[in-house]
């Protein structure tokens, strides 16, 4: 079978594989034009660059972010000491929000307005 961002999904633990699947339909919605696929093994969204991954942990839904250290000051949510990567931790689907959906529309601005190749 080939690995695609549907059969990642299709993988997840039930217990959270609903804030999963919220979360991807969040950025699906933020960024209809974002390109999905498979990168490092984890459902990727890419514009000009990558923007934004979702990787799915034991107890909680990371949105990784390729612009995240960018991004950080201007968000409390985000979290992580990476050169760029940084990462909003959902647990919840309750946390699949306006203020998520904000993040995720401001790294898709970065991208479109200063694009930055990920190593």
């Amino acid at each position: 079978m080939t690995a695609t961002p549907d059969t990642y999904f299709a993988k997840v633990e039930d217990s959270l594989a609903p804030i999963a699947l919220a979360v991807r339909e969040a950025v699906q919605t933020a960024g209809p034009d974002l390109t999905e696929k498979l990168a490092w093994g984890f459902p990727t969204y890419a514009g000009k660059e990558r923007v934004v991954s979702i990787a799915v942990h034991t107890s909680w839904v990371n949105l990784q972010l390729w612009y995240g250290a960018a991004l950080a000051p201007k968000f409390d949510r985000i979290e992580g000491t990476g050169k760029s990567l940084r990462h909003v931790k959902v647990r919840a689907l309750s946390e699949v929000d306006d203020g998520l959906i904000e993040i995720i529309r401001a790294a898709i601005a970065l991208d479109q307005s200063d694009p930055q190749r990920v190593a």
